[in-house]
Formats: C-alpha cells, structure tokens, sequence
C-alpha cells in the first residue's frame, strides 16, 4: 500500500493450487473453524464483502455448544494488476503487479459459557513483479508476523445483558462507513483496532461503547521480523457509543457518536479533533426490495481551523423472482462533503476509521493525489448494480458509477487535475465462487475513465485480481 510519508510478474504458484486443492478435499467433509473475532456487522451486506469479511458476518452470533478449545488457519492467495492507479498517464510507468501470500493461524479458548480468549497470528508476505523491487525497493520479503487478534471476552455474564471485549479485535458496524478498518496503510493484511468494547444486549436492542487507540506503528504487541512499517500516517484515538434496534417490524436502526483524535508524532499533518453523529437504517419491503440508507454530520477541528462536514449514501436493490430470472437489481449513491476553500472552516468528510475500499479497489490510489490513500472525500456518485446468481456456487456482480466533485481540487495546480468537476466514470466485475465450504475465490475487474476533473490527456486506468481463499 503507498504510504505518503515514504520517500521512496509459475511453476511454484501450480504447486501451491495443487497442495490447496488436495487439502480441501479432505477438510470440506471434516468440518471447519469459524471464529474469527468480535463483529458488529450485518449480514445484508455479507454478499458484497470479501470472503474473510463476510466470514466475520456469520461468526458474530453464539453456537448452542460452544467447545472449550477451537483453532484454525486461513491462506489468502492473490495476484493484483494495477494501471495508471496514481497519475492516469500511459507514460509514467507506474503500474504495480504482485502477488500476495497471506497466512492466519488462530486459537480459542473458552473456559465456560461466559469468558472466551481469542488470538489469531498473521504472515502476509509479497512477491513484486512489477515495479521489480516493489514500491518500497525491498522486492521480495517474508515481512512481519504479528498478531491480528489478542482479546479477552466477557459474554453476558452471570446471565446479565453486559459483556466486554479487551484487547486487538475487530470492530465492524453496519456497512462500514464510519468504522471498518484501523490501519488502512497496509491494505487488506489486517483491519484490527487496539480497543476496549464495553456492550449491553436486550435481544432486539444493543448498546456498544468504545474506546480505541491505533498507534501510527504497532506498539502493543510484540512483532516477528518487524519492518517498522506504518498502520497510519498519525496516532489515533477515540471513543463512541453505537446503538441498534430490531424490534421495529422488520427493520433496522442504528445510531451512533464517533469521537476521534488524530495526532502526527512526526508533525507532517495538523491535529484533527472529529466528533461524527449518525443513523442509519435497513430494511426489507414487499418480499423483493432491500433498502439501506445512512447520514452523518461532522464538527470540530483541523489545526487551527474549525470542521463542519456532512456525508451519507442510500440505495436499493429489487430481487426479481427467481423463477423469472435470477437478476437482482440495485441503484444507489452516495455524497461526501468536500473543503470550501472560500470559507474558514474545513468542510471535507473525514471517513473516520472507514479508509478502505467501499467503492472501489481502484479508485482508492487515485484518491492519494488528494488528501491520502483511501480518503473518500468531495465525492458524489450514482451507481447502477446487476448481479447474477449462475447458482449455488458462482454469483457476478457488475456495477457502474457516475462520480463527479463537489467542490474544486485541494491542490488544483497539480498536473494531474483538469478544471472540470466530473470526476470519471468508474466500473466494476467481480465473479465468486465457492466451491466448497473451505475454498472460495473471486477474479475482479475495475476500470476507470477520467473526466474533466482531471487533465484532458488523462488515461483510463485498470485493475485486475484473482484470488484463491482456504480456511480450515
């Protein structure tokens, strides 16, 4: 992943299909680990997730008999071809081509019905064809072993509502708007927060309250082989409280306050207080129409200058009836305020801990031209979504925006930007499958043709990705 303090194509992949393949095989019938740390997601977005995402979806609930010990392992093959992802120019050579090897390991220990503990180490180590020596010059390296989960769990104890989670663990809500993902600079390797959740269940109402604190660099725990890379470009911290409601007939309500403190230890960036109020809402009408829609408003700081920003999204998705045709189909849209350089206060959305690739893949390393990798900001879209259930196993969903700016560029006299406020149009392919319980996949095609937003001689840019995903 590019990191904006930096200052800087098989024989052996047949082999490893083939290893996968042979393992499957025997673990399909022999059963399957599903623990994979606290969520708070839903499971009407699961089918949009990627497979260890929507893995976290089922595994939030309880099992009626919950063994005293349980342990498993993931393997995450991948390789990405990205074009013109920063500067949209044929001539600047910089396209990226890797391949990825991730592994996890995890263990769970319960003692009884009320306390659980949770530890998961991860490897994820890269193979860099193009640039050859990778973007950080280092080319090939095992990198890190560290871990993405360490918590203690208490569950509704002594039969009370209230339980706790203490340690590194993951905090996914809703949609993943607001909060996905706590180190967004080392891509997909991990999305874990540093974090105590404190949680009140009463069947069809909850309460969450957190409080994080995710490190520039990971401090808490210890790191094999550490690369002292960076999780983030500043310090964070923060505290909130997420409410939801299901006893409304069918429909859904979440409401939250998100407090968040950014602090460059290095200085490169100014301080940011952000305090973030929202709701959202989900729901199914007429046995065929899922609709989702979410709002937020922002206030506080950045430096020394005041912050007053607003961001949402709605969209609905019709399933037609199976025996016509297996088609669903969804449109929707989202806007996210954008700085007004006219005024003294600060109007661009802060995404809060949700700097990953909602949208797109692609468009995320554009975006660094602006104010960072993955920073959804100034941004308003309109989407049209198909997506085909072949059967049971192969789903393909293709999906395409219209993008357009909100307000001018925050660097306007880069080579990159035109003086128009359309941004491109943006389109996405993506085929599952699942061919057993423990092997999946997806190939992923995204592709992305510049409007006046930027330079008139811009390039269409691309990105391709297959990948191969075992858990046992």
């Amino acid at each position: 992943m590019f990191h904006p303090k930096s200052t800087k194509s098989p024989q052996r992949l047949s082999m490893i299909l083939v290893i996968l393949i042979a393992v499957c095989a025997d673990a399909a019938f022999s059963g399957e680990g599903s623990d994979t740390g606290p969520a708070q997601a839903e499971t009407d977005t699961a089918s949009v997730l990627t497979p260890e995402a929507a893995e976290v979806f089922s595994s939030s609930g309880q099992e009626e008999k919950i063994p005293p010990w349980d342990r498993g392992f993931r393997f995450r093959l991948r390789e990405t071809y990205i074009v013109n992802p920063f500067d949209l120019a044929d001539d600047n050579f910089d396209d990226l081509h890797a391949f990825r090897f991730r592994s996890q390991l995890w263990g769970v220990w319960n003692p009884n019905e009320w306390w659980k503990v949770h530890a998961m180490l991860t490897n994820e180590h890269r193979r860099w064809l193009k640039p050859e020596d990778g973007p950080s010059g280092a080319g090939f390296t095992w990198d890190e072993m560290f871990f993405e989960s360490l918590y203690i769990q208490g569950k509704t104890l002594n039969y009370t509502p209230y339980g706790f989670i203490v340690g590194r663990q993951n905090l996914f809500y809703g949609e993943g708007f607001i909060c996905w993902d706590g180190g967004p600079l080392d891509g997909s390797r991990t999305a874990y927060f540093n974090a105590v959740l404190l949680q009140g269940d009463w069947g069809k109402r909850r309460l969450d309250i957190h409080f994080i604190s995710n490190p520039e660099k990971d401090e808490y725990l210890p790191v094999v082989n550490s690369k002292d890379r960076y999780l983030i470009e500043w310090d964070e911290t923060g505290a909130g409280l997420y409410y939801t409601d299901e006893s409304l007939g069918g429909k859904k309500l979440e409401a939250y306050y998100f407090y968040k403190n950014e602090d460059d230890p290095d200085g490169c960036f100014p301080e940011s207080n952000i305090h973030t109020v929202g709701a959202r809402t989900t729901g199914r009408s007429w046995d065929a129409f899922d609709f989702g829609l979410e709002w937020a408003s922002q206030i506080g700081d950045r430096g020394e200058t005041g912050r007053l920003a607003w961001g949402g999204y709605l969209w609905g998705i019709y399933d037609i009836p199976r025996d016509v045709l297996p088609l669903d189909v969804g449109l929707g849209g989202f806007v996210l305020s954008g700085d007004r350089p006219e005024t003294e206060d600060y109007e661009g959305w802060n995404p809060v801990y949700s700097r990953w690739p909602k949208w797109s893949e692609l468009y995320i390393y554009t975006l660094v031209n602006e104010r960072g990798v993955a920073c959804w900001e100034n941004i308003g879209a309109g989407w049209l979504n198909l997506a085909w259930t072949v059967n049971q196993r192969v789903r393909i969903d293709g999906k395409l925006y219209w993008m357009w700016a909100l307000e001018e560029a925050p660097d306007p006299e880069k080579a990159v930007f035109g003086d128009g406020d359309f941004r491109g149009m943006l389109s996405t392919i993506r085929l599952k499958w699942n061919w057993t319980k423990c092997l999946s996949g997806h190939f992923l095609w995204e592709a992305f043709q510049p409007g006046d937003y930027y330079a008139g001689d811009s390039d269409p840019s691309h990105f391709l990705r297959w990948e191969i995903y075992f858990k046992y």
